[in-house]
């Protein structure tokens, strides 16, 4: 019987391919991949594709994605070997060139669900968060129980702020396949999002029980237990993070938070310190390490603010009202009526936040309006129809900036987050209509002086000095009440509130 050749007179090099396929499938992956490789330098397209799934299997993916140009050049239509390469490429965060060929595998294989999959992690991956849930959902269409699929879309729904969606998948996979941590963590995360902080601590705990060893579920385990008071806790896991990924800035950052909360300040300043040395450039690094070091920043920490209260702002008025029985809005109306200062039909919020100060000021024939650093705390505000016109931006910009006057300036828990907070009285001043009011709450310092106590991050100032440069900047009328701001672990925080008026024109 003849032996089959290829046009050269050589031995057709596709007949071997059954044998090596046989190799690799009984573990002999080096003799199976020598032969695949000396198969394609004989000609044969099919061993690309074959040499491609067996370095994809192996995560091999940096030599994969080397050999690309060359496999593709033996097999240019071959579906299989260009979502295999594309796996690769996207694994060594060539994500550009990862959709490029993502993209062709689907049209080359357009009832398969690996292909469908490619697309869209690599699409994620790459911040194109629509386009990878067509790609899920074109994927569950050729295959409506496919678990993968399923799961990354739940984390493409939560990369999407779909979290209500995002939920039930996330429970629904970890019933059915307990042992992934990955679907506890999204569902822990989902959970979280929602406010649902006792079931997102018991799925954060799952996924740390069954990955106690990844550095990104332990760091999420801590940062959960800080956020639901369990300080003593999270800082435990805060040291396993640092162990595990010592040059991880958020890490250290998390230890010296929960240091702080357990009064620490040693170990806090010197987890800070590291946190420091590793970002400089982070918002709530600098923030912090300013606090325990004493140093007050120059000017307003407007990344920090606005990452501070788009994290905050779901859970906002829950933790704030109900938790810490916060009822500085109310206060401060109440004090403008007893003043005399409750006036006026065009009302200006400072930090609006979600809208707790526009709803005791509300009333028929007035309109409102809001600034605030945080487009997911305005999110809140304007579900709640109270605001005319509502703008994102750094108060003290916006009021050197717009044209408009109101009657009435309001900034209720504001000043606590500016360092120095004399430089929005000029500015406020220049907004009111003459003979119009401001009126604001501050946390009270025990001195002359601005404090940055490190345990909250929030800045304390002296309401006699306020009064005092409140009447420099040209206010007349200025009356000042002592207050209870907040709780903080149970104590009261002492404040004040403090309104003033603008002179009217002669």
């Amino acid at each position: 019987m003849a032996v089959q050749e290829s046009k050269g007179g050589k031995p057709d090099p596709n007949l071997r391919l059954p044998t090596l396929q046989s190799l690799q499938q009984a573990g002999r992956l080096q003799e199976a991949e020598a032969g695949y490789r000396e198969c394609l330098r004989d000609g044969s397209a099919r061993a690309a594709g074959l040499l491609a799934t067996l370095l994809s299997q192996q995560r091999r993916d940096r030599e994969l994605a080397d050999l690309g140009e060359a496999l593709l050049a033996a097999a240019p239509a071959d579906g299989e070997l260009i979502v295999n390469l594309s796996v690769a490429l996207r694994r060594v965060g060539r994500l550009d060139e990862a959709l490029q060929h993502a993209r062709r595998g689907v049209v080359l294989l357009p009832a398969a669900v690996p292909a469908w999959n490619a697309l869209g992690v690599a699409a994620m991956e790459a911040g194109r968060l629509d386009e990878a849930l067509a790609a899920f959902d074109s994927g569950l269409k050729a295959d409506g129980q496919h678990p993968a699929l399923w799961l990354h879309r739940a984390m493409a729904l939560q990369l999407l702020q779909r979290n209500q969606e995002a939920l039930p998948i996330f429970a629904q996979f970890t019933r059915a396949f307990p042992q992934v941590s990955e679907a506890w963590r999204g569902l822990g995360a989902a959970q979280e999002a929602l406010g649902q902080m006792p079931a997102a601590l018991r799925s954060r705990q799952q996924a740390h029980a069954l990955a106690p060893r990844d550095p990104d579920v332990v760091f999420e385990y801590a940062s959960t237990l800080f956020k639901g008071g369990h300080f003593k806790d999270a800082a435990r896991h805060f040291e396993d993070a640092v162990k595990l990924r010592e040059n991880h800035a958020q890490s250290w950052l998390g230890l010296g938070r929960a240091r702080l909360k357990l009064d620490d300040v040693a170990a806090a300043r010197a987890a800070l310190e590291r946190a420091k040395s590793l970002d400089a450039n982070d918002a709530g690094i600098a923030h912090l390490h300013a606090a325990i070091t004493g140093t007050l920043p120059d000017t307003v920490e407007t990344d920090y603010i606005r990452n501070l209260f788009d994290d905050f702002a779901k859970d906002f008025e829950d933790a704030l009202v109900e938790q810490l029985s916060y009822d500085t809005p109310a206060k401060l109306a109440a004090f403008l009526k007893k003043q005399g200062a409750d006036t006026g039909e065009r009302v200006l919020d400072l930090g609006c936040g979600t809208g707790l100060m526009a709803a005791e000021l509300a009333r028929p024939a007035r309109t409102i309006d809001g600034v605030d650093l945080s487009p997911r705390m305005l999110e809140q505000a304007r579900a709640k129809d109270l605001y005319a016109e509502l703008h994102t931006g750094e108060l003290i910009e916006f009021l050197q900036t717009t044209d408009a006057h109101w009657d009435l300036i309001v900034a209720t828990d504001v000043l606590i987050y500016i360092p120095h907070a004399a430089a929005t009285f000029a500015p406020t001043l220049a907004r009111l209509t003459p003979g119009g009011w401001f009126g604001f709450s501050i946390e009270a310092s025990g001195s002359d002086a601005t404090e940055l106590p490190p345990q909250t991050g929030r800045y304390r100032q002296s309401p006699v000095r306020m009064a005092s440069d409140l009447a420099a900047a040209g206010f007349v009328n200025i009356a000042r009440e002592s207050i209870v701001i907040r709780l903080e672990s149970g104590k009261p925080v002492a404040g004040a509130l403090l309104i003033a008026q603008r002179p009217s024109e002669a």
